[in-house]
C-alpha cells in the first residue's frame, strides 16, 4: 500500500511478519524434493501408498493456503492500525505517563514494527497509554 506524500518515518516497514524459526517441519521445497526421491527409488518391501501421499499432499496445500490467509490478514491489520494512528495526528489527547496525565495535541505519529508512539511536544508516548481523544 503507498500513500503520497507521507514521509518514510511515518510508514511501516516494508516485511512485518518476523522470521519463522525452524519448527523441524519441512517447507514445501523440501516436501516436494522427498515426493519425487520416494517416487524415483521406490522400497521393493514396501510400495508406496499413493493414498497417503495424495492426503500428505493435500494437507501441505491446505497449511500453505492458511499461511497466506493469515499474511493477508495481517497485511489488512497493518493498515487499518495504521489509518487509526493517522487519525489522531493534530487532535489533542491525554497520555498516562507513570501517575500522571499528559495533554497536548499530537504532531506526528511514529510507527515500527513494535507498534506506535505519538508525539507531544519533545517527547514521544506508546499509543496505548492514549486514555482520551478530545
Amino acid at each position: 500500500m503507498t500513500v503520497q506524500g507521507v514521509g518514510s518515518e511515518y510508514a511501516l516497514p516494508g516485511k512485518t511478519t518476523p522470521p519463522r524459526p525452524s519448527s523441524g517441519l519441512f517447507d514445501q521445497d523440501t516436501f516436494l524434493k522427498l515426493l519425487v526421491a520416494q517416487l524415483k527409488n521406490p522400497s521393493p518391501f514396501s510400495p508406496p501408498d499413493t493414498d497417503k501421499m495424495m492426503e500428505q499432499a493435500a494437507q501441505f496445500g491446505m497449511l500453505e493456503r492458511l499461511v497466506k490467509v493469515e499474511e493477508a490478514l495481517r497485511e489488512m491489520s497493518r493498515a487499518a492500525y495504521l489509518a487509526q494512528a493517522a487519525e489522531i495526528v493534530g487532535r489533542e489527547v491525554v497520555v498516562l505517563a507513570g501517575d500522571r496525565q499528559i495533554s497536548g495535541t499530537v504532531e506526528r505519529v511514529l510507527l515500527n514494527e513494535r507498534g506506535a508512539r505519538v508525539v507531544l511536544g519533545a517527547e514521544s508516548y506508546d499509543i496505548n497509554r492514549v486514555v482520551e481523544v478530545r
